[in-house]
């Protein structure tokens, strides 16, 4: 049995260059380390959202140069467990992916059931299913995308720890490990991911996730799980840097704008321009003189 060593796979060292809130993005040194194991020839992920898994996907694929060809497969519409929305969500992700990934990578606009007439049956070596996350939806995204997975065939679910509202992948992820004993890998941290060998031709490499001892398996998940925290924490540190930035620059909006207001009331406001035509009277005459004056324009 292979035994996991992580200096074997130095992708999974890599800094994403897409960060965004997300609970992948603790899983993201691991998709990258399973590009290097894998090295699949077609990758599909059903479910892209803002992107962070599928980009730091598409990110190892163009640092290793493995030559997969990775398909986004998402409506962009939303759905009841993360809402609804328009364009903007696909438009802010194609301008970071068209630039860095088109040459390989394919953002598909489309249903899961629709997209999956695209491909021929045994041709995926990789799917990552993270659509709607109801046990009746998720179960239907594997058993139509089965028969597309390759003899090397490797499939991964997201959130199988999840256990509030209507979510049920922990549910059919029970069902998937019994189905499959011995060619399962899974992590409780960031809501939860397992990974299924559907295929008996997958890479040895997997051996270290499925065959390692307890302890041993502790270790390589503690292993991810520290690479993901450390990736969490940088994403926090850049939000409050970013946070309090605008809130600087807001402050100096607000200083800027009063200061403006100040000055326009000052000018308007006839009281205001009384009293200022008085003080300036008082500079001129002083306040015996001011007061005079004030006086005889009262009396007349």
């Amino acid at each position: 049995m292979p035994e996991f060593n992580p200096l074997n796979h130095p992708a999974c060292l890599q800094h994403p260059v897409r960060l965004a809130p997300s609970t992948w993005i603790e899983h993201v040194p691991f998709a990258m380390y399973l590009v290097d194991a894998l090295r699949p020839r077609v990758f599909v992920e059903l479910g892209v959202y803002h992107g962070v898994s599928y980009c730091a996907f598409c990110q190892a694929v163009a640092e290793l140069g493995t030559g997969t060809e990775c398909y986004g497969v998402d409506t962009w519409r939303g759905d009841p467990q993360n809402g609804f929305f328009g364009d903007e969500l696909l438009e802010e992700l194609r301008r970071h992916h068209d630039p860095l990934y088109c040459d390989f990578s394919r953002l598909v606009q489309s249903d899961f059931d629709s997209a999956s007439g695209r491909f021929a049956d045994g041709s995926v070596d990789l799917l990552h299913i993270d659509g709607f996350h109801t046990y009746e939806a998720v179960r239907k995204d594997f058993e139509t995308w089965l028969p597309k997975m390759s003899r090397r065939g490797v499939v991964l679910f997201h959130d199988t720890h999840v256990r509030e509202q209507d979510f049920g992948v922990w549910k059919l992820w029970d069902e998937v490990k019994a189905g499959y004993s011995g060619r399962h890998y899974e992590v409780s941290f960031g809501c939860g991911l397992g990974l299924v060998a559907v295929g008996d031709e997958y890479p040895e490499a997997l051996r270290a996730l499925f065959d390692s001892p307890p302890e041993e398996l502790e270790r390589i998940r503690g292993y991810f799980r520290q690479l993901g925290r450390n990736l969490e924490t940088v994403r926090e540190l850049r939000e409050t840097a970013h946070e309090l930035q605008s809130y600087k620059h807001a402050q100096e909006l607000g200083a800027a704008a009063a200061a403006a207001y100040s000055e326009r009331l000052r000018r308007e406001h006839p009281l205001l321009i009384r009293a200022s035509n008085f003080l300036h009277l008082c500079a001129e005459r002083g306040w015996g003189g001011a007061l005079r004056l004030a006086g005889e324009k009262i009396r007349g």
